[in-house]
Order: C-alpha cells, then sequence, then structure tokens
C-alpha cells in the first residue's frame, strides 16, 4: 500500500531559559520514503521518533506517547477520521530546546503504523499547530535544520475544523488538508468480517448530510477495498474534495451505496 505524506518538513523549538532561539541548527533523519523524522521528547519522557509534516494540521502523538508523557488517560480510546481527543503538550524537546503548550491530537494513525513496520517506531506528527511558530532552512546534504521563532501563534485548528463541520460561526474560515469527511470508524482485532464498522457520525457533516449512519460497515470506498484502518485511510487520500466519492456500505445485513462528498481543505 502506497505511503504518503508531506515531505517539506522542519523542526522547531523555544529555549525556556534564554527565550527566544536565534538561528538553531538540529539533525534529522532522512528515511528512503523522503520523510524527515526527528527525535523529541514530550513532557521530559522519551525520546520519540517523530515526522516533521508542513502539510499536517495539527500536530499528532500515538496513544503510547500520550500515556507515557501523561498527556492523556491510558484508557482513552482511539477512532479514525476523529481521534483520541484534543489535548495540550506542556513541552516538545529537543536537548535544552522546548516548545512550549503545544495543541496537539491523540491518535494512532494507521499510516505511521505501517512506516514504523520498515523504519522503526515513528509516534506522531509535527504539525501546523507547532510547527507554524517557526522559519526554517532545510540542508538535505548535511541531514540538519536550522530553524528561527517567529513569534505567530497558531490558531485552534481543531475548533476551527469542527466549526466549519457543524456550520456554527461562519464568519470564520480556515482551510484543512485533503478533504473532511465527518465520521470516525473501527475495528478490533478479533474482527474478522468484510469492511469496517462506523463509530461516530458528526452533526451537519458532509457524512451526515450523505446519509452515513453509526453502526453502518463501510465495505468500499470509491472501488477501494475498506477491510482495515489502513485501507480507508489510503481510500480517502485518493478522494477529490467537492466531488462526489461513492461508500458502498452494509445496513441491516443489506448492501447500498451512499455518495459523500467531502468539505474542501487545504
Amino acid at each position: 500500500m502506497p505511503v504518503k505524506l508531506s515531505t517539506v518538513i522542519f523542526i522547531f523549538f523555544i529555549n525556556t531559559t534564554c527565550g527566544l532561539a536565534q538561528s538553531i541548527t538540529v539533525p534529522m533523519e532522512i528515511l528512503k520514503t523522503g520523510h524527515i523524522v526527528i527525535s523529541v521528547k514530550v513532557n521530559d519522557k522519551g525520546p520519540y521518533r517523530l515526522i516533521f509534516d508542513t502539510g499536517a494540521p495539527t500536530t499528532i502523538i500515538s496513544s503510547k506517547v500520550a500515556t507515557e508523557a501523561e498527556v492523556v488517560k491510558p484508557s482513552l480510546s482511539l477512532t479514525l477520521f476523529g481521534a483520541g481527543g484534543q489535548a495540550n503538550v506542556k513541552s516538545f524537546e529537543l536537548g535544552n530546546l522546548k516548545t512550549p503548550n503545544n495543541s496537539v491530537v491523540v491518535m494512532d494513525h494507521p499510516t505511521l503504523k505501517v512506516m514504523s513496520k520498515f523504519f522503526g517506531p515513528i509516534e506522531g506528527i509535527i504539525g501546523f499547530t507547532t510547527y507554524s511558530r517557526y522559519k526554517f532552512i532545510l540542508d538535505y546534504k548535511a541531514s540538519s535544520i536550522t530553524f528561527s521563532p517567529t513569534g505567530f501563534i497558531p490558531p485552534d485548528i481543531i475548533k476551527a475544523m469542527m466549526t466549519r463541520m457543524t456550520g456554527s460561526e461562519k464568519s470564520q474560515s480556515f482551510l484543512f488538508p485533503k478533504g473532511i469527511w465527518g465520521f470516525q470508524a473501527e475495528k478490533s482485532s478479533l474482527d474478522t468480517s468484510d469492511g469496517i464498522t462506523v463509530s461516530l457520525v458528526n452533526e451537519n457533516s458532509p457524512a451526515a448530510k450523505a446519509g452515513l449512519k453509526k453502526n453502518d460497515r463501510i465495505l468500499s470506498l470509491d472501488g477501494f477495498w475498506t477491510d482495515s484502518l489502513e485501507d480507508l485511510f489510503f481510500a480517502a487520500s485518493k478522494a477529490t474534495p467537492q466531488k462526489s466519492s461513492k461508500l458502498t456500505i452494509l445496513r441491516d445485513q443489506k448492501k447500498m451505496n451512499i455518495s459523500l462528498i467531502p468539505s474542501t481543505g487545504i
């Protein structure tokens, strides 16, 4: 299965003892896929390997990191196209360099699970809610990144996304990557049946408007079989916002098709 994430990536940190740093250079790991990975500490725990991705709207950390770094309780449930919930990380740290108060989403991202099988544990993605505070220079030959803080304070992307999906506060306008679908799905390790189960449909979302319901079983999306969360993420990545996508579902033991138009993102 192809793995796609943005490859223009950078790192950011604030020196909490000396104020804002002024051009700091740090090493980076370049994977064979072109993704950039760096080891960071989260709330003084770790280090953990995270991908730095300028195509990601928010920073994501795995449930393992969230638990070990005491970001959320270990019992938190994780699902697709939603996540385990929004949280705040007190600091990401590399050496004595830190950036405080990071808005994150706790999520075991299927693509990262696949990548971890080939490149070792990758526990999250650094996204817009953190990297946007810095300007940067990538040196691929030296495998390093030079960055400087700008003082920019990013908006609350998750709050803005929910505002967009529910249609409230229409005066606000934000952009998001690919499409916004508005549903969550899940599949346990013991579930061997075809498809995956819809666990939540957000009110007034594209999924709700299309008629998707909780407990529907998604069998395919635009012709791609969806027998796992990885399959669903891959299929969704191929869809085009504002254009109709075909979901084949199983509802009350009857197979049917639904046309869903994901909202526009970045």
